[in-house]
């Protein structure tokens, strides 16, 4: 089946293709959200990655109590910052990747290619119309928050990353929406899949 991409984010305007056999890639997984890595990773728990506020813009500026640990958190003011209730989303595909690791998957991928409906019912959301252009909102917040933190740097002073590295809507010749494809950031990926 041929399908095409249409990029997300910043990049709305440009469309690329590729092809997906029979579906196969598309990960119809509804994971067993309690159990995966992600939930290990204290420093994203422990710290201020995301806005409690859904209409923030301003940035974060965190330093522990010793000095040790610095997160600051800055994003493009037309998405405002990643919130608490867009990292569910993270979440998710911590949760289909650590199924991937149990499945005994070698090479986990960072862009994995999912149904918006299984996201939505994972994170317990519902899957009206407005609830799939709210998570099309989520994912541009995703894409244009941008963290700097001394956090699992090491041999460096600071990694910068946004959450994810871009994001795509997979349409058919009819220009139905059959998936999204999500690309990690390198500095989440490592933490799960290296760290986890």
């Amino acid at each position: 089946m041929r399908l095409k991409a249409i990029e997300g984010a910043k990049s709305s305007a440009n469309i690329s293709s590729i092809t997906i056999p029979n579906g196969e890639e598309m990960n119809s997984l509804i994971p067993f959200m309690a159990i995966f890595g992600y939930r290990d990773q204290r420093e994203i728990m422990e710290r201020p990655f995301f806005s409690i506020n859904k209409s923030r813009t301003e940035p974060i500026n965190y330093t522990s109590p010793d000095g040790a640990v610095t997160v600051k958190v800055s994003a493009d003011p037309e998405y405002g910052l990643a919130t608490i209730w867009d990292a569910d989303i993270l979440i998710y595909l911590a949760s289909v990747m650590c199924a991937m690791q149990r499945q005994g998957i070698n090479d986990i991928p960072r862009k994995v290619t999912i149904r918006p409906r299984d996201l939505l019912c994972a994170i317990g959301r519902s899957t009206g119309g407005r609830e799939y252009q709210l998570l099309a909102k989520a994912m541009d917040r995703l894409v244009a928050t941008t963290v700097k933190t001394n956090i699992r740097s090491s041999g460096r002073r600071e990694a910068t990353f946004s959450w994810l590295d871009g994001w795509a809507q997979v349409v058919d010749e009819n220009e139905m929406v059959k998936g999204i494809t999500l690309e990690i950031s390198n500095w989440f990926y490592e933490g799960l899949v290296l760290n986890g």
